[in-house]
């Protein structure tokens, strides 16, 4: 199904654009100091908390609809109405973004944006993301915000092909308590809570909530199972009327058994035999995570127009597990089935991120109009100590005895340093946001960032050690011109300089990847504003990108490197309200990849879905003994994915959502996810799967889920 006559130009792509904006509708924004109003398919409204930083917009005083490249963002109406299992998962309803499975079920999830890792960032910074164990509790979040393509100068060294920012709930000032009960038919049952204490004594002084969740989940296969502990309070303080403090610790612990994975048919397709309620893992595997972030972030206004912003995070995260391995086939074919293979071990992870920055901020007012400056410095240390103990091949155990118990022995001897990593980053930036008129902004910036990694891979009792050491001068400039008062074009150039963690097998670590990034596009409204459009074009020039090496075997995560990758794609959004009681919801992507030099190493392209895309309806009730009733439908399609040796097939997931405000304090609703139980291998970016060795893992089966939502 690849397109390899897409190699457009950039001006050919320009002309493509402009002549069909009529055609392309999404995203509509208003915005003003304290609320966006986007469209319903990304999100209904967006609260900007306060003068913290939490969100990608409000380091400079930016619109969603002055900033010229894509920014998707959903918001927790927009979470609750799709109530997915975890709700980050809505993020897969836009263009060019698939989900992938997190193998060890620790209760966070990772994407890809236009074919590469979008990492997860909290309020605007970086966080360690091993295995998604780092990602925030559903009960934290207020809404996520997806900005596409190279986002070095906006959020530093991230991700070349997107990221994902999650904006955590801040103190309001009213007071609320919301409690969130929710089931679901294979047993799962979970409570989540929103406490804001609001202000006291009838000052502003401090703001102080705190939410949280405990939820146990229960999968289709019985031996899988996970539970989840979460708790973050937030509390602001107002230390007069320049000066303002938000502090805030979060705790998540997860205690997992996975069902990790298997191997497939040489043909791609699944076994006969296995499907979601298969269990393949290991009765008595084992595996819990602790994770703890701590944010503070202090603002202090030496003018009305002169602002400065000091950040720091601490994170810490335990990951500890056993007996993990799903089953795997390195025969290359399918006879070795019959003949598959598990490798039952202890490992120990510990990691530390540390990050501060520091910003000044400065806005003037010149051409009649409002210029905003800001420069920065930031620092970010990381460490990353993986401990494995020995292991043994267990089995063999065929595809006729595929649903027997297995138990793992947790492998031979204590855990042995396996992979040590010591990383430092330190970063100086300027952005600035210029309009030289009414219709105009120019959005420029300018980033340094300088490198050090230090990584001991120890083999067979043996240290090698490697230092990787580099730089890089980044740019980005973009501008947007209002072309009537609903509509807006932009266009834009990125570069980028993503640090990536990898070691060879030469047991040297890889460079850091730079990459060259355009989009053009439009953003707006048409028909009175009944539908709301975003759309844009883009072309990635990316070099030195790691991928996992196809040649690895049990225990292995060597990486190899691409000497430059192409990524050029479309994407598209529309909303449109004929009425205030019908909303449609649109949602296409397209994206075509290329290895256009190989580098010095065998590797296998990234596999990613050349058409991505989404469609809902809802209806609500207006008025009658049943007002307030909404009922909603659509599906998200995947389209087919070419990996190295075989093509894995399209496929469309159908969703169906009912809810009804039974008071005004109480909210009900009923759903119903992957209505036709599709079956299909999710996680294809995992490197096993692409030599059909085994790491496949299956979406989630039809899924029927009753929530009940209190507001206090």
């Amino acid at each position: 199904m690849r397109n390899r006559a897409f190699a457009l130009s950039p001006l050919a792509v320009a002309i493509g654009l402009i002549c069909s904006t009529q055609t392309f509708a999404q995203q509509a924004v208003e915005t003003t100091a304290e609320k966006t109003q986007l469209d319903q398919s990304n999100v209904e409204e967006v609260e900007v908390v306060g003068s913290f930083q939490q969100s990608l917009t409000n380091r400079i005083q930016v619109s969603e609809q002055e900033l010229p490249f894509t920014l998707n963002t959903v918001d927790r109406d927009f979470l609750d109405e799709r109530n997915f299992t975890r709700p980050i998962e809505a993020l897969t309803t836009l263009p060019n973004i698939t989900r992938t499975e997190d193998r060890q079920g620790t209760g966070g999830t990772q994407f890809l944006s236009r074919g590469f890792a979008a990492p997860i960032l909290v309020d605007n910074r970086q966080q360690n993301n091993f295995r998604g164990a780092g990602a925030r509790d559903d009960a934290f979040v207020d809404h996520y915000e997806v900005l596409k393509g190279p986002a070095s100068i906006a959020s530093g060294p991230v991700g070349a092909g997107g990221i994902v920012n999650t904006v955590t709930k801040s103190p309001e000032a009213d007071r609320f308590t919301h409690v969130e009960l929710r089931a679901d038919q294979f047993g799962s049952a979970g409570v989540e809570f929103d406490v804001n204490v609001g202000e006291i004594d009838g000052s502003d002084l401090a703001l102080i909530r705190v939410s949280g969740a405990y939820r146990d989940f229960k999968f289709d296969a019985d031996e899988t199972g996970r539970q989840t502990t979460a708790i973050r309070p937030v509390i602001t303080l107002n230390l007069g009327s320049a000066t303002s403090v938000k502090a805030s610790v979060a705790y998540t612990e997860h205690e997992v058994t996975p069902n990790t994975g298997f191997p497939l048919m040489q043909n791609g397709d699944i076994p006969d035999g296995i499907d979601t309620d298969t269990f393949v893992g290991y009765d008595n595997a084992k595996g819990k995570v602790r994770d703890t972030l701590f944010n503070t972030e202090v603002n202090h206004e030496f003018l009305d127009n002169l602002k400065l912003t000091v950040r720091g995070s601490k994170q810490k995260t335990d990951f500890d597990y056993k007996n993990t391995s799903g089953l795997y086939n390195y025969a290359k074919d399918d006879a070795g089935l019959e003949a598959m293979y598990g490798f039952p071990q202890t490992a120990e992870t510990e990691s530390e991120a540390t990050f501060v920055d520091a910003q000044l901020a400065y806005s003037a007012e010149f051409w009649g109009q409002d210029q905003d400056f800001v420069i920065g410095i930031a620092n970010d240390k990381r460490s990353f100590d993986r401990l494995f103990n020995g292991y043994s091949y267990d089995g063999p155990y065929s595809l006729a005895d595929i649903d027997q118990p297995r138990y793992g022995d947790s492998g031979s001897g204590e855990p042995e340093p396996f992979t040590l990593t010591d990383s430092k980053l330190r970063s100086v930036l300027a952005e600035a946001a210029l309009r030289p008129n009414d219709w105009v902004t120019v959005v420029g910036g300018i980033r340094y960032d300088k490198l050090k990694q230090d990584t001991v891979n120890y083999r067979r009792g043996n240290a090698f050690p490697s230092e990787y050491d580099d730089s890089e001068l980044t740019f980005r400039l973009g501008a947007s011109a209002s072309v009537s008062e609903t509509i807006n074009f932009y266009g834009s150039y990125a570069q980028a300089f993503i640090p990536q963690f990898g070691v060879r097998r030469d047991a040297n670590p890889v460079k850091a990847e730079t990459s060259n990034g355009i989009e053009i596009g439009s953003k707006g409204s048409l028909s009175d504003g009944l539908m709301t459009y975003q759309a844009g074009v883009f072309y990635t020039l990316r070099e030195d990108v790691a991928l996992k090496d196809p040649n690895n075997g049990p225990n292995e995560a060597f990486v190899v490197s691409a000497g430059e990758v192409r990524v050029q794609g479309v994407e598209f959004s529309s909303t449109f309200n004929p009425t205030d009681a019908l909303n449609f919801a649109l949602n296409l992507g397209y994206t075509d990849i290329d290895v256009t030099e190989e580098g010095d190493d065998e590797l296998s392209e990234p596999v990613f879905p050349e058409l991505t895309g989404s469609f809902y309806l809802s209806y609500e009730l207006q008025s009658g003994p049943l007002q307030g009733l909404k009922s909603g439908g659509g599906f998200r399609y995947v389209g087919e994915r070419e990996g190295t040796i075989v093509d894995w097939d399209s496929y469309t997931i159908a969703d169906l959502n009912f809810s009804y405000p039974v008071t005004e304090s109480v909210d009900v609703s009923f759903d119903i996810l992957n209505v036709t139980n599709e079956e299909y291998v999710e996680n294809t970016s995992t490197p096993t799967v692409n030599r059909l060795a085994g790491g496949a893992v299956l979406g989630a089966p039809r899924t029927a889920a009753l929530t009940l939502r209190l507001k206090m």
